[in-house]
């Protein structure tokens, strides 16, 4: 069993609240219940999410005289709705993204602590113009958060009557949920890795990085050729990127650039410099890695090594040329166990994770040629 990292924490909603709003992108998935009212119409629906990927949502369209069923599914860039019981495929639109709504509620930033008894209760300013037009300025927004998990439960955004609002009910974050088109399509391609590459052993570990990945596309070597099928909601962009060689390096950080043998930026963002050092260990060192959340809802990677690194205040994690997370260790011992905690989305993070147990090889990755069908 997987321990997870041990903190005394004692929570202070007025410093934390930024926090625990940011950390709902981080989480894997939820499920939810949404409810819309306006002066015309009132939506009631259901619907499960996967964070950065994907969304089924069912419920009602409701126009007092008459009642419409709707059903949406929403994948990467493309949706899915239902429509006399034929499946209409199109470019995604919020309504197969709830998530896009929730994310624009959460940029606000102004917090008011109302109550902090069976939940922290916040009020907002946040705003949802499309709700009433005319009177958006008036609209007011509330928050609860889990004292357990410390993530939202209900988000609310409406007119201070509720004559008009926008609810979102929130809970079973977390668990492994499956949403898949309404029909199958399957895209076929060719993978070249360099000559040099064996290719049984560059099959062998690409499957192993998709298993990573969690990912279950199929593989197979077809002659002299590589074949890789993939559902067609996945575009030659996501598989170059899923399969990069994903090269780690682990650098120590420099407290200054004096100390300094070179400069990075965090996740490439200017505004977060760091200075590293000549000491480093590559991919060789990673014995193993593990994804795991901990009791805040954060989540981590803890990295084994095959043996313990020299004592340093502070390491960072580069991965082909990227800088993904820093990370204090101990400085007065060795260690051969690294937890970092990436600012980022829980895919991102398992990309990561699997790059770092993993590591390819540079490759061609191109469509298939029929012959290859």
């Amino acid at each position: 069993m997987h321990c997870a990292p041990k903190f005394v924490y004692s929570p202070d909603p007025k410093e934390d609240v930024k926090f625990w709003m940011k950390n709902l992108s981080y989480q894997k998935s939820f499920r939810y219940e949404y409810e819309l009212n306006t002066a015309y119409a009132r939506i009631s629906a259901k619907g499960d999410c996967i964070i950065g990927r994907a969304e089924y949502i069912k419920g009602t369209w409701d126009y007092g005289d008459t009642i419409i069923d709707f059903e949406y599914i929403g994948i990467n860039d493309r949706e899915w709705s239902k429509k006399e019981g034929r499946w209409i495929e199109s470019a995604r639109g919020e309504e197969s993204n709830i998530y896009a709504q929730v994310k624009r509620i959460l940029e606000f930033n102004k917090f008011e602590l109302l109550s902090e008894n069976d939940k922290f209760l916040f009020r907002s300013n946040a705003t949802l113009p499309f709700l009433a037009p005319d009177r958006w300025r008036e609209m007011i927004g509330y928050i609860e958060i889990s004292r357990k998990t410390y993530l939202p439960e209900m988000l609310w955004v409406g007119l201070p009557d509720s004559s008009v609002y926008w609810r979102l009910k929130i809970d079973d974050y977390n668990h492994n949920r499956i949403i898949t088109p309404p029909y199958i399509d399957i895209k076929n391609y060719e993978i070249k890795p360099d000559s040099s590459i064996n290719q049984k052993q560059a099959v062998k570990k690409i499957k192993n990085r998709l298993k990573l990945l969690k990912l279950n596309w199929r593989l197979n070597k077809e002659g002299s050729k590589i074949i890789l099928r993939v559902p067609g909601e996945y575009n030659i962009h996501d598989i170059r990127d899923l399969l990069a060689p994903g090269i780690t390096t682990i650098y120590h950080v420099a407290r200054n650039s004096n100390e300094a043998s070179r400069i990075s930026y965090l996740k490439g963002n200017v505004n977060q410099t760091i200075y590293l050092k000549d000491i480093k260990y590559d991919y060789g060192i990673i014995k193993s890695t593990n994804l795991s959340f901990d009791a805040f809802s954060r989540p981590y990677i803890t990295i084994k090594l095959k043996k313990k690194i020299e004592p340093a205040e502070e390491i960072a994690i580069e991965i082909d040329s990227v800088l993904i997370a820093t990370a204090r260790l101990d400085k007065d011992k060795k260690m051969d166990k690294i937890i970092i905690y990436p600012d980022m989305e829980y895919l991102e993070i398992l990309k990561y994770k699997a790059f770092m147990s993993q590591p390819l090889f540079k490759m061609e990755i191109l469509p298939a040629t029929k012959g290859s069908d």
